[in-house]
């Protein structure tokens, strides 16, 4: 088979870094590809109408301009509207609260661990907000399913590298094995070039990673719990992209964003022992 990552010339092959993953991200995606345009209010406008109309449209928050004309000020939550007119109730924006519509996609993860909405500046603007409810939308998915791919991709590579010949059935039961084995003679069927490491599911790898301390220690888990807790969010969170399941709600967002950020480092310590090998 041929070596995913290093050519016959000794050369890194191209796209199999997470650093090169992560600059296809920052370069090529950016926050517009999710951002929603903020709908606004005026500050005239009286506050039991707005919250009536927020409701219907089940917003949270919208903005708020002084004029109808005029660029959006602040912004208003519905939960603080009562009797009243909308500017009574208008909160300015932060610093903190606000990204330009050129921050890269994936620094949006680090941006919304401990935060519910952000809004999006257009030179000196808010033009758009974003909220958790859109890390649902296809470019974040992709980008956190990539990490997850590139990882798997990682756990076959250290597979092949630390079981000699076929040494790692001794790890499976027969019922994993013989499933792996269907998934290829399947593929073989297709005329796909590939081996049975190839056919091991997630769960598969995660076992046999776990039983080589080699292994561990190039992920850098100070024990087999550590690897094992790891790998099993991972693989939770990938089944969830996989059959196009809710990632946000019913989950803490903090905690995901935190898998995405471990992922990329269980990498890049991989990468290290390919780097090595190549050096």
């Amino acid at each position: 088979m041929q070596d995913l990552w290093i050519s016959k010339s000794g050369l890194r092959r191209k796209g199999t870094s997470v650093l090169e993953l992560r600059k296809l991200f920052e370069d090529g995606i950016t926050v517009l590809s999710i951002y929603e345009p903020i709908q606004a209010c005026s500050s005239g406008d009286h506050a039991n109408d707005i919250k009536e109309k927020m409701r219907q449209l089940d917003f949270d928050v919208i903005g708020i301009k002084s004029t109808e004309d005029g660029p959006v000020e602040g912004y208003i939550r519905a939960s603080d509207l009562q009797e009243g007119l909308c500017g009574d109730f208008k909160l300015d924006f932060l610093v903190a609260d606000l990204i330009s519509d050129s921050t890269p996609l994936i620094d949006l993860l680090t941006v919304l661990r401990d935060k519910e909405r952000i809004f999006i500046l257009a030179g000196n603007t808010v033009h758009g907000i974003i909220t958790r409810a859109d890390l649902q939308k296809p470019p974040i998915r992709i980008l956190i399913f990539g990490l997850i791919t590139l990882l798997d991709m990682h756990l076959s590579r250290l597979v092949r590298k630390f079981y000699l010949g076929e040494s790692w059935r001794d790890k499976l039961s027969q019922g994993r094995i013989e499933k792996a084995e269907q998934m290829m003679k399947a593929r073989e069927d297709r005329n796909e070039k590939l081996d049975i490491i190839d056919c091991l599911q997630f769960c598969d790898k995660r076992t046999l990673i776990l039983a080589k301390k080699e292994i561990l220690n190039i992920f850098g888990f100070s024990s087999e719990d550590e690897g094992k807790d790891t790998l099993k969010l991972i693989e939770s969170l990938r089944d969830k992209l996989a059959h196009s399941q809710d990632i946000v709600t019913g989950s803490i967002w903090k905690d995901i964003s935190t898998i995405v950020e471990r992922m990329e480092q269980l990498i890049q310590q991989s990468e290290k022992s390919i780097e090595s090998s190549v050096n």
